[in-house]
């Protein structure tokens, strides 16, 4: 009986002592949570957690042979290229937590080659910024950067990349990916061919009115400046008129022994704006696009007395020119096209200028719809 008594204490004390053990690992009270905070070095952004859309996207070439020396601008026997890719994005977080969108992680891919985004300052070197359109509008808009993206916020802005030379910046065989995942978009691809339309059109067939003016005829010319001569104008612009300018460029600078260097610059910008369904009106001499929202699009201005501006619309296939009472238009799914020219070559007090800045735009079909020129011509 003494030894049934002992064994049921010797257990007890076991079972309180393996108790006691328990509550003492066990947490007393529960801690009050702390607010969770945006977390900066999260994982990075994976597909259906945000959408990255092209809005818009351009082409840049620059070209000239100046160089800055003592704050003093002289010209050289090289001529020094610049050719930017530019994308216009909206991107949205679409999850409910703090994502950390980082730049360098959009990349620019074309055949092999692999480009990041570049910070190239301003896109011009010549002071005469009010004439060109396309390279003014890059400027005004907002830059990406690295940033926190709240939930449910969409950010917008433009990604610029620098490719390595003309041939890979004219071949335009681009995928955008964002890390490991592409971006891309039906309308991008066919807004692509709606610009190589635009870029090859022969617009003497638009605007009635040959792509060169010279002093060396009395009438405007089909004939593009010679090397050596340079006071040959634009009066309109497409790849191949920019082409023989750049061409006259390279023909034209000296030898090396000669003392006297010509200035010689030369900037091709095109911005392309995809699938819009658009409407264009007119108050006066303004032409005004419009979205399906409303939302103005861009004005420009038309001077039926004047050569240097004018406009030509496609009217059962034929071209009329601007006039009064012109009929509002309503053109579903349009590609925008705006093309903007400089160039220069020549000496101070013996100098061409000539800019051309141009608004295309294109039906779903790919037809010029509308067409604006808007010229100018100067010595100095």
């Amino acid at each position: 009986m003494v030894n049934k008594t002992l064994l049921v204490l010797i257990i007890a004390s076991l079972i309180v002592s393996g108790c006691v053990e328990e509550q003492e690992t066990a947490p007393t009270s529960t801690p009050t949570p702390t607010p969770a905070l945006p977390e900066i070095s999260q994982a990075e952004m994976i597909p259906g957690e945000f959408d990255i859309n092209i809005n818009s996207y351009y082409f840049v070439y620059l070209r000239d042979n100046k160089v800055i020396q003592e704050n003093k601008t002289t010209p050289t026997f090289d001529l020094v290229e610049k050719n930017y890719v530019i994308y216009h994005l909206s991107i949205k977080n679409n999850v409910t937590n703090t994502l950390n969108f980082s730049i360098n992680k959009l990349q620019l891919h074309a055949n092999d080659q692999v480009f990041t985004p570049a910070d190239p300052g301003t896109l011009h070197g010549y002071p005469e910024t009010k004439w060109v359109s396309v390279p003014l509008e890059i400027e005004k808009e907002n830059r990406l950067n690295d940033t926190l993206v709240l939930p449910d916020q969409t950010m917008k802005g433009i990604v610029i990349f620098k490719v390595d030379n003309y041939t890979t910046l004219f071949d335009r065989y681009f995928s955008l990916k964002y890390n490991t995942t592409p971006i891309s978009s039906t309308s991008f691809e066919k807004s692509l061919e709606a610009l190589t339309i635009a870029e090859q059109f022969d617009y003497s067939i638009a605007f009635n009115m040959p792509p060169y003016d010279s002093d060396m005829w009395e009438e405007y010319s089909y004939h593009p400046p010679e090397p050596g001569y340079s006071f040959v104008w634009a009066n309109w612009v497409n790849k191949t008129v920019f082409e023989s300018y750049k061409k006259h460029d390279e023909m034209s600078l000296p030898e090396e022994k000669s003392r006297s260097i010509p200035y010689a610059e030369i900037a091709y910008a095109v911005k392309v704006i995809p699938e819009q369904d658009l409407r264009v009106l007119y108050k006066g001499t303004q032409l005004y696009v419009v979205d399906d929202i409303g939302k103005e699009l861009f004005n420009k201005s038309i001077d039926p007395l004047k050569d240097s501006i004018g406009l030509a619309i496609l009217d059962k296939q034929t071209y009329r020119h601007f006039s009064e009472n012109m009929p509002q238009m309503l053109i579903p799914n349009a590609t925008i096209v705006h093309i903007s020219f400089y160039s220069t070559y020549g000496w101070p007090m013996g100098m061409r200028l000539t800019f051309n800045n141009q608004d295309i735009i294109l039906d779903e079909q790919h037809n010029i719809t509308l067409a604006r020129y808007d010229n100018k011509k100067y010595v100095s």
